[in-house]
């Protein structure tokens, strides 16, 4: 069984799963620290991405690719799921839980459709999910984006553009929340850009840094992260720079982006 070895990396863990049943021994934060993902922003569609959230064919293929396999993606409408599945197997989806989406394996179907769930070491969760069809088309979107790993030649891949574009989101994305923060909005404002905007550096860049052993800079924005939440629940009436210290999150950006510089050159 692949655990889970950071927080929200379950489509790692999942992707370790699949490599297990393939042959190949691995694991999710070592997939991560290989592609040097501590060290990897992005933007997509206006969004802010970074750590566990940087997930899909685009980032699993840095690490495949070089040993020969390739993620291949493909969106299935809810209709035809359950019998793409059945031919397409190990493969990884994601179905909705009571906390978000979650990545499982799909492994067999014996008239169940049987899921490799990837959870934390002891964390008293099954590691095994069983749906019937009804229960598993409950649970998916009308279309899914079902992966699923085949052997191809192998090719190395560069990370350099990857991190010297992080350099420049990693920035981007600092001042877009200073930028946000200095300003009063509505107090329902804020929900919608938690993900977009602040996570990148409040939420996963943490379990980035901390994955990485970079524990003082990780507990120095975790102070940040205290800050911000401690304003989320609060009224939310005043500008959000009243209660984050934006200078420090500027100064701790800067760090975090001379980190990826560093690594840039190794």
């Amino acid at each position: 069984m692949k655990y889970m070895h950071f927080k929200a990396s379950c489509s790692y863990a999942a992707l370790a799963a699949i490599m297990e049943i393939i042959g190949v021994d691995t694991e999710d934060y070592k997939i991560a620290l290989e592609i040097k993902l501590p060290w990897l922003f992005s933007k997509e569609d206006g969004a802010y991405i970074s750590g566990p959230m940087l997930q899909g064919a685009k980032w699993f293929n840095l690490w495949l690719l070089p040993r020969g396999y390739l993620i291949v993606e493909k969106v299935v409408n809810n209709a035809q799921l359950s019998e793409y599945l059945r031919t397409h197997k190990p493969a990884m989806l994601g179905i909705q839980t009571p906390y978000g989406k979650h990545a499982v394996v799909f492994t067999k179907y014996d008239g169940t459709y049987h899921f490799i769930n990837p959870t934390h070491e002891n964390s008293g969760e099954s590691t095994e999910l069983l749906f019937s069809e009804e229960e598993l088309l409950s649970l998916v979107d009308q279309e899914t984006i079902v992966g699923f790993v085949v052997s191809t030649e192998a090719e190395l891949q560069s990370l350099a553009q990857y991190m010297y574009d992080s350099i420049t989101i990693i920035r981007e994305n600092c001042a877009d929340i200073e930028a946000f923060s200095a300003e009063k909005h509505d107090p329902n404002a804020y929900f919608p850009v938690m993900n977009s905007l602040f996570r990148p550096l409040l939420l996963d860049g943490i379990t980035m840094l901390e994955l990485a052993g970079e524990t003082d800079l990780a507990q120095k924005f975790t102070a940040l992260q205290q800050q911000f939440m401690a304003f989320m629940r609060g009224p939310r009436e005043e500008a959000l720079q009243e209660t984050l210290s934006l200078d420090q999150l500027h100064d701790l950006t800067e760090q975090y982006a001379h980190l990826i510089e560093k690594q840039k050159c190794q």
